[in-house]
């Protein structure tokens, strides 16, 4: 201290500094998470079966089996995109869905099943409730989504439904699989539920999904070696079941697996479907073996056009009442999708399967018209009917310690990340230490000390925030 030019009484303060920021820092997290809505929350039931009183407030536990099935109706659905290049100026509108009519009927396995570019994701994030509008971007929705002929609001969708990504990022490589359901259990679960009924439920799913031989095996990643796949798919829907959803959606649960591990996942997600819940996933090119294991199919071409819609066994009969017969060594989605596909290779063969591709979708819309009859739907905010979960925010005291926690455990686990840190802190220290060492005591060094004081407190800053993150 005596060498860089400072009293021996402000020896104290950096330590109070330090300690101010921080306080500072973790009481503005508070304020943010208490009056931000998050998308995770805590489940919170409806009334059903049975009851928990908890100081003023009902709780109810939903039996599995007793839940209400939950039928999603899209009549005549379609999705537009609005962008702006620059405020101001007119907005570009994109079609991602056509007016769709179909059923996703719950206890089944439903498939949207489409080329690149036929709006599956689209649709599946549409009834997730999970685009992400701005200020050059808007969505643009036209006819309804009924949920047992009924428009829920936002806020209940989004609390009978879990989405899993196509993607297992989210995962943390550093913990293992029991650790992961259980911090999700502890996250997600109601509060007035003890740690040993959340670790319970935890250990249940853990079982009902066959991931009970790699529970103490870490997640891993490309640079941590872990579980398989396959095994991480089947994490990645633990955790968005443990809550027991009663709609779960799908982004291609099978790409990137091979034969064996694909079937494992769909005749999972069978067994989920056959305790009442409805299973939506879409799948760009499935074999033959998982084909037969859907029980309604949406099928959609480029732009959002549908080309046929119910089920599964229903539709190689339908292309084939209309002119296309599918041979019996043919994989009947390789079928379809080469019906639907337009070819770009050539003009020629481009101007036949276009006109091909526009004929189907014609047919679909007069059988359509023909057939479905109209359906009426009524506006309701909160559909008790529906047995659906109410969610609440997690509350800080509870998120807060269980999310130090597991960021200890990461940082401990991590060996690059711990070595990056300290080899961070030395080396910063050891590059200050030469660079001040040498100020004077004179006027002119007041401001190379104001700057290092200025650069000193930025870092514990930007330090702190790396460690809360």
């Amino acid at each position: 201290m005596e060498s860089l030019g400072f009293p021996h009484t402000w020896t104290y303060k950096p330590f109070l500094v330090l300690a101010s920021l921080v306080l500072a820092h973790y009481c503005g997290a508070f304020f943010l998470f208490t009056y931000r809505k998050v998308e995770i929350g805590v489940v919170r039931t409806q009334k059903l079966q049975a009851e928990v009183a908890k100081g003023e407030d009902l709780f109810l536990i939903q039996a599995a089996g007793n839940a209400r099935h939950i039928e999603i109706t899209l009549d005549k659905y379609g999705l537009k995109v609005l962008k702006r290049v620059v405020l101001g100026t007119t907005p570009a509108i994109k079609t991602l869905l056509n007016p769709i009519n179909t059923k996703f009927e719950a206890g089944k396995l439903n498939a949207i099943i489409g080329p690149s570019g036929s709006g599956k994701t689209s649709l599946l994030t549409s009834l997730a409730n999970r685009r992400h509008e701005s200020l050059a971007t808007k969505y643009s929705r036209q006819g309804a989504v009924l949920y047992n002929g009924a428009a829920p609001s936002e806020d209940v969708v989004r609390s009978v439904s879990s989405y899993v990504c196509q993607d297992d990022n989210a995962l943390l490589p550093t913990l293992t699989v029991r650790e992961t359901l259980h911090f999700a259990a502890c996250l997600r679960l109601p509060t007035w539920l003890s740690k040993e009924d959340k670790v319970q439920r935890a250990e249940t799913v853990l079982e009902k999904l066959g991931l009970k031989d790699c529970a103490d095996t870490l997640v891993g990643s490309d640079l941590i070696k872990g579980i398989s796949g396959g095994e991480k798919r089947r994490v990645s829907i633990a955790t968005q079941i443990l809550t027991d959803p009663r709609i779960l959606l799908l982004d291609e649960p099978t790409s990137g697996l091979d034969s064996f591990t694909a079937s494992s996942i769909i005749e999972m997600l069978a067994s989920l479907a056959k305790e009442g819940r409805t299973i939506i996933l879409t799948i760009h090119q499935p074999g033959s073996k998982l084909f037969q294991r859907f029980d309604n199919i949406l099928l959609l071409a480029r732009g959002g056009f549908p080309v046929f819609s119910g089920k599964g066994v229903d539709m190689l009969p339908y292309f084939s009442s209309v002119g296309f017969q599918c041979s019996k060594n043919t994989n009947p989605t390789d079928f379809a999708l080469d019906l639907i596909t337009i070819d770009l290779q050539a003009s020629d063969k481009e101007a036949l399967s276009r006109e091909k591709v526009e004929g189907l979708i014609i047919e679909w819309q007069r059988r359509e018209t023909s057939s479905l009859p109209a359906v009426l739907s009524s506006d309701i905010s909160t559909p008790a009917e529906l047995g659906s979960f109410k969610r609440a925010m997690t509350p800080f005291g509870v998120a807060f310690p269980l999310l130090i926690k597991r960021s200890v455990i990461n940082f401990r686990r991590d060996s690059n990340v711990a070595t990056a840190r300290i080899s961070q802190v030395l080396g910063y220290g050891v590059i200050v230490s030469l660079f001040f060492a040498p100020i004077k005591k004179d006027y002119d060094s007041i401001q190379s000390r104001f700057g290092f004081i200025q650069e000193l407190v930025g870092k514990c800053n930007i330090q702190v925030s790396m460690d809360v993150h």
